[in-house]
């Protein structure tokens, strides 16, 4: 009976010692049959609560604006175990099944989970990077050329392809300017037609020095 006890007292103290650990930005990958890859973020701070991919960065988080538009997106949460009990800001309930090494967050609901690495630096050295989103008949392509001025120009190629009886694709482009500037994990983007973007980002080099930004993937093309 006292081994059980022992037992059971540490298996709570480790809980509570992960749980205490998990603070700042975690990125989660997850790839899927045909090599598509799932990327999304989560951010805990110390007061256990969880926002999954902040839309107004996290340098630092803005919980109270995430709550007002994403509250779907924002919980509290306990640990018991390799369980994570979290309450959503809407309410729904859910039990998700987590791993640790080392007392660090290293899976999370069936994905791969990290510490986000930070960039180092407020601004790119004149580089320029592309992406390309598919979802369903719809393909979405983004192009960043970044100055090392804090200067950005971004175009944007939209299609949608044919299906069912109607053939070929149409296709959309546009293209636009600003300011930008790099703060840990967040890209603040200033258009200059006054709108404001912030992205969750970081680099993510495997050997071609790609970058990730939100869900998206990025090459550098030059």
């Amino acid at each position: 009976m006292k081994k059980h006890f022992t037992i059971l007292i540490l298996f709570f103290c480790f809980s509570s010692i992960c749980a205490e650990s998990q603070s700042g930005l975690y990125l989660r990958t997850q790839f899927w049959s045909g090599g598509s890859l799932d990327v999304s973020w989560l951010y805990f701070n110390q007061l256990k609560k969880v926002v999954r991919n902040p839309i107004y960065g996290v340098n630092p988080l803005q919980l109270d604006k995430e709550l007002v538009d994403k509250k779907a997106n924002v919980g509290s949460y306990n640990l018991v175990g390799n369980k994570m009990n979290i309450t959503w800001g809407d309410g729904k309930k859910q039990t998700i099944n987590v791993e640790f090494q080392k007392n660090e967050l290293s899976g999370f609901d069936g994905g791969v989970c990290s510490k986000a690495k930070p960039f180092t630096f407020k601004y790119f050295a004149n580089k320029t990077y592309s992406g390309t989103a598919i979802y369903g008949s719809v393909g979405r392509s983004l192009t960043f050329t970044f100055g090392s001025n804090g200067q950005f120009t971004n175009k944007r190629v939209g299609s949608i392809s044919g299906s069912g009886n109607t053939s070929g694709a149409v296709e959309s482009t546009s293209e636009e300017t600003g300011t930008y500037q790099i703060n840990g994990n967040t890209i603040l983007f200033k258009y200059a037609n006054g709108k404001e973007w912030r992205v969750i980002a970081q680099p993510y080099d495997l050997g071609n020095e790609e970058i990730l930004m939100n869900d998206q993937l990025f090459k550098k093309k030059s």
